[in-house]
Protein backbone atom coordinates (compact mmCIF):
# COMPACT_ATOMS: atom_id res chain seq x y z
CA UNK A 1 0.00 0.00 0.00
CA UNK A 2 2.74 2.02 0.66
CA UNK A 3 4.47 1.74 -2.30
CA UNK A 4 1.34 2.05 -4.13
CA UNK A 5 0.51 5.27 -2.42
CA UNK A 6 4.00 6.98 -3.63
CA UNK A 7 3.32 5.64 -6.86
CA UNK A 8 -0.14 7.25 -7.13
CA UNK A 9 1.25 10.18 -5.47
CA UNK A 10 3.94 10.95 -7.58
CA UNK A 11 1.59 10.54 -10.20
CA UNK A 12 -0.69 13.50 -9.33
CA UNK A 13 1.99 15.76 -7.73
CA UNK A 14 3.84 16.06 -11.26
CA UNK A 15 0.58 16.38 -13.10
CA UNK A 16 -0.65 19.08 -11.03
CA UNK A 17 2.66 20.73 -10.95
CA UNK A 18 2.41 20.81 -15.36
CA UNK A 19 -1.02 22.05 -14.82
CA UNK A 20 -0.03 25.16 -12.99
CA UNK A 21 -1.82 24.01 -10.18
CA UNK A 22 1.56 23.88 -7.42
CA UNK A 23 4.49 25.46 -6.96
CA UNK A 24 7.63 22.76 -7.09
CA UNK A 25 8.24 22.75 -3.69
CA UNK A 26 4.96 21.74 -3.07
CA UNK A 27 5.41 18.58 -5.18
CA UNK A 28 7.33 17.16 -2.01
CA UNK A 29 4.37 18.38 0.17
CA UNK A 30 1.66 16.32 -1.90
CA UNK A 31 4.23 13.17 -2.19
CA UNK A 32 4.61 12.52 1.42
CA UNK A 33 0.85 13.62 2.64
CA UNK A 34 -0.43 11.52 -0.43
CA UNK A 35 1.42 8.41 0.36
CA UNK A 36 0.80 8.43 3.86
CA UNK A 37 -3.13 9.13 3.58
CA UNK A 38 -2.97 6.13 0.76
CA UNK A 39 -0.59 3.92 2.61
CA UNK A 40 -2.14 4.00 6.40
CA UNK A 41 -5.64 5.49 5.65
CA UNK A 42 -6.58 3.42 2.44
CA UNK A 43 -7.77 4.23 -0.89
CA UNK A 44 -11.06 6.00 -0.03
CA UNK A 45 -9.40 8.46 2.46
CA UNK A 46 -7.10 8.99 -0.44
CA UNK A 47 -9.88 9.78 -2.93
CA UNK A 48 -11.21 12.25 -0.73
CA UNK A 49 -7.64 14.20 -0.34
CA UNK A 50 -8.24 13.47 -4.22
CA UNK A 51 -11.43 15.10 -4.56
CA UNK A 52 -10.75 18.03 -2.36
CA UNK A 53 -7.56 18.68 -4.40
CA UNK A 54 -8.22 18.95 -7.58
CA UNK A 55 -11.82 20.39 -6.72
CA UNK A 56 -9.96 23.51 -4.95
CA UNK A 57 -7.72 23.73 -7.55
CA UNK A 58 -10.40 24.07 -10.55
CA UNK A 59 -12.25 26.98 -8.29
CA UNK A 60 -9.13 28.78 -7.09
CA UNK A 61 -7.77 28.79 -10.60
CA UNK A 62 -11.15 29.77 -12.20
CA UNK A 63 -11.50 32.65 -9.24
CA UNK A 64 -8.34 34.00 -9.75
CA UNK A 65 -8.53 34.33 -13.71
CA UNK A 66 -11.88 35.40 -13.59
CA UNK A 67 -10.50 38.41 -11.32
CA UNK A 68 -7.19 39.32 -12.86
CA UNK A 69 -9.64 39.43 -16.02
CA UNK A 70 -11.87 42.04 -14.40
CA UNK A 71 -9.28 43.51 -12.18
CA UNK A 72 -10.44 42.51 -8.70
CA UNK A 73 -8.11 40.19 -7.77
CA UNK A 74 -4.33 40.71 -7.81
CA UNK A 75 -2.10 38.51 -9.60
CA UNK A 76 0.72 36.58 -7.59
CA UNK A 77 3.20 37.33 -10.08
CA UNK A 78 3.89 38.37 -13.43
CA UNK A 79 2.86 34.60 -15.12
CA UNK A 80 -1.10 35.07 -14.86
CA UNK A 81 -1.13 31.00 -14.82
CA UNK A 82 1.17 31.46 -11.44
CA UNK A 83 -1.56 33.31 -9.60
CA UNK A 84 -3.10 30.03 -8.71
CA UNK A 85 -0.74 27.64 -7.85
CA UNK A 86 -0.47 26.38 -4.18
CA UNK A 87 3.03 26.17 -2.49
CA UNK A 88 4.22 23.57 0.13
CA UNK A 89 3.30 25.73 2.76
CA UNK A 90 -0.12 25.84 1.51
CA UNK A 91 -0.07 22.22 0.90
CA UNK A 92 0.72 21.18 4.55
CA UNK A 93 -1.72 23.18 6.24
CA UNK A 94 -4.52 21.38 4.60
CA UNK A 95 -2.66 18.12 4.59
CA UNK A 96 -1.22 17.83 7.70
CA UNK A 97 -4.08 16.52 10.06
CA UNK A 98 -5.38 14.30 7.21
CA UNK A 99 -2.09 12.20 7.72
CA UNK A 100 -2.16 12.84 11.50
CA UNK A 101 -5.71 10.99 11.64
CA UNK A 102 -3.77 8.45 8.66
CA UNK A 103 -1.07 7.19 10.89
CA UNK A 104 -3.10 7.23 14.60
CA UNK A 105 -5.94 4.70 12.72
CA UNK A 106 -2.83 2.72 11.27
CA UNK A 107 -1.63 2.37 14.21
CA UNK A 108 -4.88 2.13 16.58
CA UNK A 109 -7.51 0.66 14.19
CA UNK A 110 -10.17 2.49 15.84
CA UNK A 111 -12.77 4.31 13.72
CA UNK A 112 -13.28 7.48 14.86
CA UNK A 113 -9.38 8.37 13.70
CA UNK A 114 -10.74 7.63 9.70
CA UNK A 115 -13.92 9.37 9.75
CA UNK A 116 -11.39 12.16 11.44
CA UNK A 117 -9.49 12.10 8.13
CA UNK A 118 -12.71 12.92 6.29
CA UNK A 119 -13.46 16.00 9.06
CA UNK A 120 -10.25 17.63 8.47
CA UNK A 121 -10.51 16.97 4.52
CA UNK A 122 -14.68 18.31 4.38
CA UNK A 123 -12.78 21.58 6.45
CA UNK A 124 -10.54 22.13 3.98
CA UNK A 125 -13.14 21.89 0.98
CA UNK A 126 -15.45 24.13 3.30
CA UNK A 127 -13.25 26.94 3.77
CA UNK A 128 -11.55 26.61 0.04
CA UNK A 129 -14.94 26.67 -1.77
CA UNK A 130 -15.96 29.58 0.51
CA UNK A 131 -13.19 31.37 -0.29
CA UNK A 132 -12.89 31.28 -3.86
CA UNK A 133 -16.79 30.95 -4.15
CA UNK A 134 -18.17 33.52 -2.11
CA UNK A 135 -15.35 35.98 -3.11
CA UNK A 136 -16.01 36.00 -6.68
CA UNK A 137 -18.58 38.63 -7.54
CA UNK A 138 -19.33 41.24 -5.40
CA UNK A 139 -22.03 40.99 -2.65
CA UNK A 140 -22.70 41.58 0.94
CA UNK A 141 -19.58 40.81 3.14
CA UNK A 142 -19.73 41.18 6.55
CA UNK A 143 -16.80 40.55 9.57
CA UNK A 144 -17.96 37.57 11.53
CA UNK A 145 -16.75 38.87 15.04
CA UNK A 146 -18.72 42.24 14.33
CA UNK A 147 -20.94 42.20 11.26
CA UNK A 148 -18.99 45.03 10.23
CA UNK A 149 -19.27 45.45 6.50
CA UNK A 150 -15.93 44.72 4.11
CA UNK A 151 -14.70 44.24 1.24
CA UNK A 152 -15.22 40.44 -0.51
CA UNK A 153 -12.35 38.16 0.19
CA UNK A 154 -11.41 40.41 3.52
CA UNK A 155 -9.89 37.87 6.10
CA UNK A 156 -13.06 36.95 8.38
CA UNK A 157 -15.29 38.16 5.88
CA UNK A 158 -18.47 35.98 5.67
CA UNK A 159 -21.29 36.09 2.92
CA UNK A 160 -24.59 34.34 1.88
CA UNK A 161 -23.10 33.00 -1.15
CA UNK A 162 -19.73 32.16 0.65
CA UNK A 163 -21.82 30.00 3.54
CA UNK A 164 -23.60 28.51 1.27
CA UNK A 165 -20.64 27.61 -0.75
CA UNK A 166 -19.19 25.73 2.48
CA UNK A 167 -21.92 23.61 3.24
CA UNK A 168 -21.90 22.20 -0.19
CA UNK A 169 -18.56 21.51 -0.39
CA UNK A 170 -18.14 19.88 2.99
CA UNK A 171 -21.36 18.16 2.32
CA UNK A 172 -20.31 16.29 -1.39
CA UNK A 173 -17.29 15.89 1.16
CA UNK A 174 -19.05 13.69 3.47
CA UNK A 175 -21.18 12.03 0.96
CA UNK A 176 -18.19 9.77 -0.11
CA UNK A 177 -18.95 7.95 3.53
CA UNK A 178 -22.18 6.27 1.59
CA UNK A 179 -20.53 5.99 -1.88
CA UNK A 180 -18.05 3.03 -0.26
CA UNK A 181 -18.69 -0.51 -0.90
CA UNK A 182 -19.52 -0.79 3.08
CA UNK A 183 -21.36 2.71 3.64
CA UNK A 184 -21.27 4.23 6.80
CA UNK A 185 -24.38 5.24 8.98
CA UNK A 186 -26.05 8.27 7.81
CA UNK A 187 -25.10 9.98 11.15
CA UNK A 188 -21.30 9.74 10.60
CA UNK A 189 -22.27 12.02 6.95
CA UNK A 190 -23.85 14.37 8.65
CA UNK A 191 -21.17 14.72 11.81
CA UNK A 192 -18.47 15.02 8.94
CA UNK A 193 -20.67 17.79 6.51
CA UNK A 194 -21.15 19.35 10.42
CA UNK A 195 -17.96 19.58 11.61
CA UNK A 196 -16.62 20.34 8.26
CA UNK A 197 -18.33 23.89 8.23
CA UNK A 198 -17.97 24.36 11.81
CA UNK A 199 -13.86 24.17 10.97
CA UNK A 200 -14.48 26.61 8.20
CA UNK A 201 -16.40 28.96 10.80
CA UNK A 202 -13.31 28.82 12.55
CA UNK A 203 -11.22 29.65 10.07
CA UNK A 204 -12.93 33.01 9.67
CA UNK A 205 -13.00 33.63 13.24
CA UNK A 206 -9.22 33.21 13.86
CA UNK A 207 -8.61 35.01 9.96
CA UNK A 208 -10.89 37.92 11.73
CA UNK A 209 -8.81 37.62 15.27
CA UNK A 210 -5.36 38.47 13.16
CA UNK A 211 -6.43 40.79 11.55
CA UNK A 212 -7.88 42.35 14.21
CA UNK A 213 -4.18 42.30 15.95
CA UNK A 214 -2.79 43.95 13.25
CA UNK A 215 -0.96 40.70 11.15
CA UNK A 216 -3.27 40.78 8.19
CA UNK A 217 -2.81 37.46 6.34
CA UNK A 218 -2.51 38.38 2.45
CA UNK A 219 -2.75 35.80 -0.36
CA UNK A 220 0.32 33.57 -0.69
CA UNK A 221 2.52 35.22 -3.68
CA UNK A 222 6.02 35.31 -4.27
CA UNK A 223 6.33 38.79 -3.03
CA UNK A 224 4.29 38.30 0.10
CA UNK A 225 6.46 38.51 3.57
CA UNK A 226 7.32 35.38 5.20
CA UNK A 227 5.47 36.00 8.58
CA UNK A 228 1.96 36.61 6.39
CA UNK A 229 2.43 33.80 4.63
CA UNK A 230 3.15 31.44 7.51
CA UNK A 231 0.24 33.02 9.50
CA UNK A 232 -2.14 32.48 6.65
CA UNK A 233 -1.23 28.99 6.83
CA UNK A 234 -1.11 28.67 10.77
CA UNK A 235 -4.58 29.54 10.58
CA UNK A 236 -5.51 27.04 8.11
CA UNK A 237 -4.05 24.84 9.79
CA UNK A 238 -5.69 25.06 13.38
CA UNK A 239 -9.30 25.29 11.30
CA UNK A 240 -8.83 22.17 9.50
CA UNK A 241 -7.21 20.53 13.04
CA UNK A 242 -10.44 21.99 14.88
CA UNK A 243 -12.76 20.54 12.06
CA UNK A 244 -10.92 16.96 12.50
CA UNK A 245 -10.77 16.95 16.49
CA UNK A 246 -14.70 17.88 16.39
CA UNK A 247 -15.27 14.75 13.78
CA UNK A 248 -12.91 12.36 16.21
CA UNK A 249 -14.69 13.79 19.48
CA UNK A 250 -17.77 13.32 18.01
CA UNK A 251 -17.95 9.83 16.47
CA UNK A 252 -16.37 8.03 19.71
CA UNK A 253 -18.97 9.56 21.68
CA UNK A 254 -21.75 8.22 19.41
CA UNK A 255 -19.90 4.62 19.01
CA UNK A 256 -19.65 4.38 23.09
Amino acid sequence: MILTGLGLSLTVAYLAFFLNWITLDATKAVVIVGTITFGFGGIWAAVALVFFFISSSIVTRKNREDGVEAGRVPMRSQDPFHNSRRNGYQVWANGFWVAFFAILWFQFDQVYFLIAIYGAIATATADTWATELGSRKKEKTHLITNFKKVEPGTDGGVSLKGTIASIFGSSVLASLLVLQPEPYNLSFVVVVATSGFLGSVADSYLGAYFQSRNAPLKPLNINGDRKDIWTNCYVNWLATGIGGLLTLLTIKILTL
